[in-house]
């Protein structure tokens, strides 16, 4: 199993989920999904990953798909998701910032996770799109390479604003009060939690059983300790169709911007 989400996530969380489920883990950081260039799945050396649902998006479309949905992802601890397993991609600026929208940052520096992410990247694209505003000019994205890197630049100044995974945000705000001061001005979404996905030639058998496996990882004490110190409340499973809003935004996106 290979990981693009930590240390966004904390890495401990997929370690016990992989051995909880008997497979070995490796991590890639400063992406949110393969490059679909470099991809570890088309080139056999990745069974089962965590990507961002783009990157779903990405390595299934005008293309041969290289993986599929194994229909498990994680469901916030946040009452905005209602107990779905959605998150938000959070607008942040500072606690003495007067911006009290995404259309006040008109110009300003806002901090974006990574090109392959979703709620740090993708999300204020396709808000910007969706209210006849040009992704392109409206302000300067800045990559940081991580949510924490993000929230990092924009308490150091150093960022007008920051577009945040909802989940990461809400963990750090529980552990810092710096970052508990910081403005929600906008959630983006909601949006589909990162799905868990396995190679396309998978057996229907074996997705099935490390579908079950992950379901069965809530009940674990060590798991669900680790999810609960993540801002997660468990693993649910999802329906085919789980990234399908991702697949039709970004597809509109890309009309758009081409």
């Amino acid at each position: 199993m290979i990981s693009y989400l930590a240390p966004g996530y904390p890495a401990a969380l997929f370690e016990a989920l992989a051995e909880y489920i008997g497979v070995e883990l490796g991590f890639e950081v400063g992406r949110s999904g393969p490059d679909p260039l470099i991809d570890p799945f088309d080139a056999g050396t990745a069974d089962l990953g965590w990507i961002c649902s783009t990157s779903f998006v990405e390595l299934t479309t005008d293309r041969p798909a290289s993986v599929q949905e194994v229909g498990v992802a994680w469901v916030p601890d946040d009452p905005d998701a209602g107990d779905r397993p959605v998150y938000f991609s959070d607008v942040l600026v500072g606690a003495d910032s007067d911006a009290q929208s995404l259309d006040d940052l008109a110009g300003f520096r806002i901090g974006c996770n990574d090109p392959a992410s979703l709620s740090g990247y993708h999300a204020v694209r396709i808000e910007l799109d969706r209210r006849g505003r040009s992704p392109a000019d409206f302000a300067s994205l800045v990559m940081t390479g991580g949510h924490h890197h993000s929230i990092d630049q924009l308490l150091a100044g150093e960022l007008d604003a920051a577009v945040v995974d909802s989940i990461v945000r809400t963990r750090r705000a529980r552990q810092w009060a710096d970052v508990a001061g910081l403005r929600v001005v906008e959630r983006l979404g909601p949006w589909p939690t990162q799905p868990v996905v396995m190679h396309v030639d998978a057996a229907p058998a074996d997705v099935g059983a490390v579908r079950d496996a992950l379901l069965r990882a809530n009940d674990d004490p060590e798991i669900a300790e680790l999810l609960a110190a993540s801002a997660l409340t468990r693993l649910a499973s999802t329906d085919a169709d789980h990234c399908e809003d991702v697949r039709v935004a970004m597809a509109r996106l890309a009309t758009v911007t081409h």
